[in-house]
């Protein structure tokens, strides 16, 4: 599974979020790899994009470590987060009864 986290900071806080992910752990159970760019959000201050692969067959259990992970960050005022699983275009086509080729 394939899951895409994305957050928000206002510009203020920007340090506070930093301190936070330097007490966060560096690897998660269930997590294969995780990926993070950041970039200037305008208005909205600073948004990170985290792409993050789980094991086969264990994107719950991955999701449970992520929101216990993304927790403490809630005390930062006007933090947001958002969460979406994707899937690759082949397997969209599979899951249509079409064959990506």
């Amino acid at each position: 599974m394939l899951i895409m986290i994305t957050t928000w900071c206002p510009p203020h806080k920007a340090i506070d979020l930093a301190k936070l992910y330097l007490k966060q752990p560096r690897e998660l159970p269930f997590v294969t790899k995780w990926r993070v760019f950041n970039t200037l959000a305008g208005k909205d201050g600073m948004k990170a994009y985290h792409l993050i692969y789980t094991e086969k067959g264990k994107g719950e259990e991955a999701a449970m470590e992520l929101n216990k992970y993304f927790f403490p960050f809630a005390q930062i005022e006007g933090f947001c987060i958002q969460s979406e699983v994707l899937m690759g275009v082949s397997d969209s086509y599979k899951a249509a009864g079409l064959k990506w080729e």
